[in-house]
């Protein structure tokens, strides 16, 4: 006993020892402009050359930074509305393919320039790294034709060991074709090829692909298609080329049609890459073919190509895996004061973190180690689960007091250690730091009022509907199946801790659009007992919008932490319906399983018998992409709940 109490002292010493990083010491990263607040004043490509670091080096992460930004047009300028555009940055390397690193869409920003607005999009380009030496060419292709965008794009190249060292990118399909031109089919731009494994490390089909245009159909833009890959002439899968998450974008709200689902991007948003590993499915040092075939279709105007796809597929090897054990800390999602992650912040709740296996072992377990610098003590929460190499899941951790109550911000500080009860081969990526702003404070007694506009879901219920959660992620209060142009006054008496007030829109067009007239628009407000107006709340959220607030006074902790730690679920988001389900009960007990969908349907039960610490699957397979809720039903009644994400 006293050797384990030694043991866990220094751990716990090595953990408050440990380093404070963001994403590297000082001196660890260099940084190389390319544009530097350019203004783009021309439909086109804006060209340059730049001077890469010195060779020699190897980094374990090149990030690109794509800052966007307004400035006044000239009097008399024709066209300076600023929207949504597509903007793709090319690297143009001597005596190699021209390789498209990033494509980002402009959001409808016409409002940007009275508030001095500006957005930083981060991309990793570590891929490139073999490229990005000497002077090589960049260009910055712009697709809008009216002006008033500023932008500036920089590499930060950050010194250490990748997961993997990347060797080589390769072309294999690049170019904007035409889709459902009968004389001229897309298939045409996308035939077979033959390439050559590499004899060790890995390759991967990775692919930056968007629908542009409109037909009488609406496609490419608004319809949802989908392409077939083929490896050695057998089918693996389709991929559907479509966003449905525009509503959600972190940039928001904008002066357009933002919300609208398009193919494969959302205005405002960097063009997610599709990546299909091929390593397990070639065979190392011998020929294989790939193929892809888009979905048959038919355009009704076949004389005007109106309906296109800007295609980047590229063929990446890599080196072998560098670590066995490897635990990545990869982003803290709040609490965090950036701007990519303004709709979950600010925060008073327990932390959410994003952890990766960049090891060549499954990682089991790690511990993770958290606090608010200089204020209170450091905490620890013990993560399990199953992660292969490159694969991530959110976990929520624990809350702390000192995130409960304050009222100024501060740094909020993680570290993970003890993967797999050993030692990390790679500490350059367990630590991360974030600044963060504090949440408002109301009082234990409030009403919501909320006024619906006339949206129905179905033609039944309207579209809006909101609930409060506590840190445990218990429904605490809730107005939903509203009925429309109705307003409804509910009282809500909350005890000292935090909370969250989601509220949803079936529609993703939020309660208050100017895109949709005919509906009217919807207030929601917090008032105190008095009825004076607390907080109002914006109707242009797109598909949900969170308020977190805290209500001051004592919290008993202990018991929220045992609440929150009788239930863990993983992976969350997952990419196939299936998750683990880690209960942790205090006694064995027959548990009930509820997973309800965004309209409070039940699309799941499952009663589990006499179960008290055990991980229960729970398949899901087949239900629609989404945002669901699981209710875990214990037998006396309490309720556990989580928020399940099916990608």
């Amino acid at each position: 006993m006293f050797r384990k109490l030694l043991f866990l002292l220094g751990l716990v010493a090595g953990i408050l020892t440990l380093p404070e990083r963001s994403l590297a010491a000082p001196g660890d990263t260099t940084r190389v402009t390319i544009f530097n607040r350019r203004p783009l004043t021309h439909y086109g490509n804006y060209d340059t050359t730049t001077v890469m670091p010195a060779t020699g080096r190897r980094y374990r992460k090149v990030l690109m930074h794509y800052i966007l930004s307004r400035y006044a047009c000239p009097p008399g300028t024709q066209y300076c509305g600023s929207w949504d555009y597509t903007t793709r940055v090319i690297l143009r390397p001597p005596a190699h393919d021209s390789l498209e690193l990033a494509r980002i869409m402009t959001p409808y920003a016409t409002d940007w320039l009275a508030s001095n607005k500006s957005h930083d999009y981060v991309v990793d380009v570590t891929d490139y790294a073999p490229m990005l030496v000497g002077s090589p060419g960049f260009r910055f292709e712009y697709q809008g034709y009216s002006w008033g965008f500023r932008v500036t794009v920089r590499l930060d190249f950050i010194e250490g060991t990748p997961p993997q060292d990347p060797i080589d990118v390769r072309n294999v399909y690049n170019g904007t074709f035409a889709y459902g031109v009968t004389a001229d089919p897309i298939d045409n731009y996308l035939p077979a090829k033959t390439f050559t494994a590499p004899s060790a490390g890995t390759i991967a089909l990775k692919s930056l692909i968007s629908g542009h245009g409109s037909d009488p159909a609406n496609c490419a833009e608004f319809c949802r298609r989908y392409y077939s890959l083929l490896v050695n002439n057998t089918s693996r899968g389709n991929t559907f080329l479509w966003r449905d998450d525009c509503g959600k974008n972190e940039v928001y709200p904008q002066t357009g049609t933002w919300v609208y689902d398009r193919g494969n991007w959302c205005p405002g948003a960097v063009v997610r890459r599709i990546v299909q590993p091929l390593t397990n499915i070639t065979t190392p040092g011998q020929p294989f073919s790939l193929d892809v075939n888009m979905q048959p279709y038919t355009a009704s105007n076949q004389t005007a190509a109106s309906a296109q796809y800007i295609w980047s597929s590229q063929l990446v090897s890599s080196g072998a895996i560098n670590f066995q054990t490897d635990a990545s800390l990869d982003e803290i999602i709040s609490p965090n004061s950036n701007e990519n992650y303004v709709r979950e912040n600010p925060t008073c709740g327990g932390p959410q973190v994003r952890l990766r296996n960049l090891g060549s072992n499954r990682l089991t377990a790690v511990t993770i180690a958290y606090r608010v610098k200089g204020r209170g003590p450091l905490q620890t929460y013990n993560w399990t689960g199953n992660l292969s190499y490159g694969r991530d899941t959110l976990v929520a951790l624990p809350p702390l007091t000192t995130l409960m109550n304050n009222t100024t911000g501060g740094r909020f500080q993680a570290w993970t250690t003890s993967p797999n009860a050993s030692r990390d081969q790679n500490a350059y990526n367990d630590t991360l730091t974030t600044k963060f702003s504090p949440t408002i404070t109301l009082p234990g007694s409030v009403t919501v009022s909320m006024t619906t506009n006339g949206a129905n879901t179905f033609g039944i219920i309207n579209e809006t509907s909101w609930q409060i959660i506590d840190v445990a992620g218990n429904v605490v209060s809730q107005r939903v199946n509203a009925n429309s142009t109705t307003t409804y006054n509910d009282n809500v008496r909350l005890a000292p801790g935090c909370y969250s007030l989601r509220v949803t829109d079936a529609g993703c067009d939020g309660f208050a659009w100017w895109a949709s007239p005919t509906v009217g628009n919807g207030t929601m407000r917090i008032l105190n007992s008095a009825g004076s107006v607390l907080q109002t709340l914006s109707g242009d959220f797109g598909c949900e919008y969170t308020l977190n607030f805290q209500v001051a006074g004592t919290v008993t902790s202990a018991a929220t932490a045992q609440l929150l730690n009788a239930l863990d679920v993983y992976p969350n988001p997952s990419h196939d319906g299936q998750f683990n389900l880690d209960l942790n009960l205090p006694t064995s007990q027959d548990v009930q399983l509820r997973v309800i969908d965004a309209l409070g349907r039940q699309v799941r039960m499952q009663q589990l018998s006499q179960v008290k610490a055990s991980i229960q699957h729970l398949n899901l397979t087949g239900v629609t992409p989404g945002v669901y809720a699981l209710e875990v039903r214990l037998a006396d009644g309490t309720k556990l709940n989580r928020r399940l994400v099916i990608d």
